[in-house]
């Protein structure tokens, strides 16, 4: 019985150290279920064959031939394998790689929305799964070369099929192009509350930051998000409270400090509405077996 999700160190992976990037590959014949864990690389991976379940903070996948799944750091996930054996490939990155350059910061500040506004999961036709199982074969054998400069091949590689994969979400989703500036906006003021949801922040602040006005901002957020800006904020302090709770034995009041609340009893309050349950009630029902209904929202 699995109490706490298993805390994998990419670094530490026995693939890892091919290339001076922080990268690896790696292709695998998966015949039994795999236990909830998580890590501090990225994870790209593509099945070619077999069928199951991929469980991502919480939330249930069915995969197939053709499924893409997109993790970002400490994502908790579990694979449950159905139809055996499942053949898939990964590819490990640290994140940063995708902020190298200056021009790449919208491609990777779009994909830190994965999970919360874009999905984990892509389910490729055909075709586009023997272009991107090709793919893997290239970057698996620049991979494991000594050729000259194959660190920028590699990089490059990756960058490739990330936009291969946001190309491919754009084009089955046919966006209105009226709500296109709308839409960049949101995205510019998700991608900050993701990386300053634990610093204190309000509609005021964030309105003065881009020199919007407060009611433009808060409907930004219910029409593009569906919810006023506390609940955003408070489901990703909660979320990450969750994490905390399922994976440290850190006390509840470091916990609250931790993802920006000013006391511990915001945190149950929040914790309470968003979960249906106190965070010592959580953390005693996951670490029982029994995992909560809502899942954990890293």
């Amino acid at each position: 019985m699995v109490l706490a999700p298993r805390y994998e160190d990419s670094l530490n992976h026995d693939l890892y150290g091919k290339s001076r990037l922080p990268l690896f590959i790696m292709e695998k014949r998966m015949v039994r279920d795999y236990p909830l864990h998580h890590h501090n690389f990225a994870e790209l991976s593509l099945v070619v064959e077999g069928t199951g379940t991929e469980i991502v903070n919480g939330k249930s996948c069915g995969f197939k031939r053709g499924t893409v799944s997109l993790l970002l750091p400490h994502h908790i996930h579990e694979i449950r394998v159905h139809n055996a054996p499942v053949h898939k490939y990964n590819c490990m990155f640290d994140i940063n790689l995708l902020f190298l350059s200056p021009s790449d910061h919208p491609l990777g500040e779009y994909l830190l929305q994965t999970g919360q506004q874009l999905p984990s999961h892509y389910e490729l036709d055909e075709d586009q799964t023997v272009y991107m199982q090709r793919w893997f074969d290239s970057m698996k054998s620049e991979y494991e070369s000594t050729l000259f400069a194959k660190e920028t091949s590699l990089r490059s590689k990756l960058l490739d099929i990330l936009v291969f994969l946001t190309r491919t979400l754009f084009a089955s989703s046919a966006a209105d192009t009226s709500v296109v500036q709308s839409q960049s906006n949101v995205l510019e003021l998700l991608n900050y509350l993701h990386l300053h949801y634990n610093e204190e922040l309000s509609l005021t602040t964030l309105a003065d930051r881009y020199n919007w006005n407060t009611s433009y901002v808060s409907r930004l957020f219910k029409q593009h998000v569906g919810q006023t800006f506390v609940h955003y904020l408070h489901s990703l302090r909660v979320g990450r409270a969750a994490s905390l709770l399922a994976t440290t034995d850190m006390d509840i009041v470091d916990i609250s400090v931790e993802v920006g609340f000013d006391h511990a009893r915001s945190l149950r309050r929040a914790f309470r509405k968003l979960k249906g349950m106190t965070p010592g009630q959580y953390r005693e029902t996951y670490r029982s077996g029994f995992k909560p209904s809502t899942g954990i929202h890293a």
